[in-house]
């Protein structure tokens, strides 16, 4: 498995190097981060980088927002549809995925949460998960199958929220110091806090009624 963002289209030619590959029209080689043929400057197909390389930002866990947000708008700035309205049909449709795939990565890094998942896949080791449950989940589970009343599902919805921020939290501070096992951990237990969230909703609706607004709900994100 790749640790990439997968878009693979393009079969790099055998005279090309492991560090380049080859333009789909005048046959030369580019960088494999390269949008444009610094030969010919036609646009290249999506090649197979990572989410950072794709932004061109130094592969950290910490990156800057700002930073994460200008490169992204350049590059979808420099990829805007007008641009290629008098290129052919190829580059217009090229031009296209490498948009999605800009879009991806954005969007992969601007969340912190996906962010330390894809950092974590990017670093992942031999490490032996945990077939033992999470304790906090597990409470936090069972109290919410033994919900009798709306306002019990709330408090456990609040205390999974503060408990998930938590654990983001934790989790990017194990990547940072490249803790793998701890980060795997950390990811069990976000995973599993991110599960009673999304259960919550439903478990509520079947106590008070779908038709009852979840007043002072303590998930409003949740819909």
């Amino acid at each position: 498995m790749d640790n990439v963002i997968e878009f693979n289209e393009f079969t790099v030619p055998a005279h090309c190097s492991n560090a380049e590959t080859c333009c789909w029209i005048c046959q030369k080689g580019n960088s494999l981060r390269a949008l444009f043929c610094q030969h010919c400057g036609a646009i290249q197909p999506v090649r197979s980088i990572d989410a950072f390389a794709r932004l061109a930002l130094d592969r950290r866990i910490d990156i800057d927002l700002e930073v994460l947000d200008r490169q992204y708008t350049s590059l979808m700035r420099t990829l805007d549809p007008e641009r290629f309205v008098i290129r052919g049909l190829g580059e217009r449709n090229y031009a296209a995925k490498q948009r999605e795939a800009v879009e991806v990565a954005y969007q992969t890094l601007r969340d912190p949460l996906k962010r330390s998942r894809y950092w974590f896949a990017l670093h992942k080791k031999d490490i032996e998960e945990t077939e033992a449950t999470n304790p906090l989940v597990s409470e936090l589970r069972y109290e919410l199958d033994s919900a009798a009343a709306a306002s019990q599902c709330d408090r456990v919805a609040q205390k999974a929220g503060q408990a998930l921020e938590q654990g983001v939290m934790g989790l990017i501070q194990a990547l940072r110091g490249q803790n793998w096992q701890l980060a795997n951990a950390m990811l069990i237990e976000v995973d599993g806090l991110e599960s009673i969230l999304n259960n919550v909703r439903s478990r509520r609706e079947t106590l008070s009624g779908p038709d009852q607004p979840a007043e002072g709900s303590p998930y409003p994100s949740l819909k």
